[in-house]
């Protein structure tokens, strides 16, 4: 008998200790540019603030997106920003940066570079990555839009990373070789997304995110 309320309370007690650590809040950080700093968009319209939301409405009730992304970052930017970013203290981080880099003619070795640096240094501070990957319009040549492209793939592999290819799927489409955009989706400079782009834009990325969050469970 004794025995046997001794193992009840084990369970009891191991049961509560996976209770309070649900209980606690998930710090999710996104480390970016402007598509996914909100530009020229309130707060609530921002991706992070969709994300969060979609997610709660997911019953992901005690997840906090924290918004960590800048206006034309560039990789060598996040570099330089990292260690004040982990004192924000993620728990997990969606990695969304080369764009601005690539739109500036970086060589893509650069690139890579100041990106595996960010994945190791979010890694050993114990917050895994979502790779978040963008593709070149074919405003460049074949060669460099093909190694860019590329590239994000590269690096899932190499880190074993959970990776969104392609961070404006739905409002942008260069499959055919050609700048074709969806106006609908975009602000006027044709770059950034509108509100309603931002809500395509989560839910396409939001069964990943899903995906990435289920290891934390």
């Amino acid at each position: 008998m004794i025995k046997l309320i001794s193992f009840i309370l084990i369970l009891f007690m191991g049961f509560q200790g996976a209770v309070a650590l649900d209980n606690q809040v998930f710090h999710l950080m996104v480390y970016g540019d402007s598509l996914s700093a909100g530009y020229r968009l309130p707060e609530k319209d921002a991706f992070y603030s969709q994300l969060e939301q979609a997610l709660k409405d997911k019953g992901y009730s005690n997840i906090a997106v924290l918004n960590l992304s800048k206006s034309g970052e560039t990789t060598s930017g996040g570099v330089d920003r990292i260690h004040n970013a982990l004192t924000y203290k993620p728990d997990a981080v969606l990695l969304e940066l080369g764009i601005n880099d690539a739109l500036r003619g970086v060589e893509v070795a650069t690139i890579q570079k100041n990106l595996e640096t960010m994945i190791v240094t979010f890694q050993a501070a114990g917050a895994p990555v979502l790779l978040i990957g963008m593709q070149v319009p074919p405003v460049k040549d074949k060669a460099y839009q093909e190694e860019f492209n590329e590239m994000y793939q590269h690096l899932a592999q190499k880190y074993d990373l959970i990776l969104y290819p392609f961070f404006m799927n739905g409002l942008f489409d260069y499959t055919l070789g050609q700048l074709n955009f969806n106006t609908a989706y975009l602000q006027s400079d044709r770059v950034h997304p509108t509100k309603d782009g931002v809500q395509v834009m989560v839910k396409n990325i939001l069964p990943t995110v899903q995906k990435f969050l289920h290891q934390f469970q």
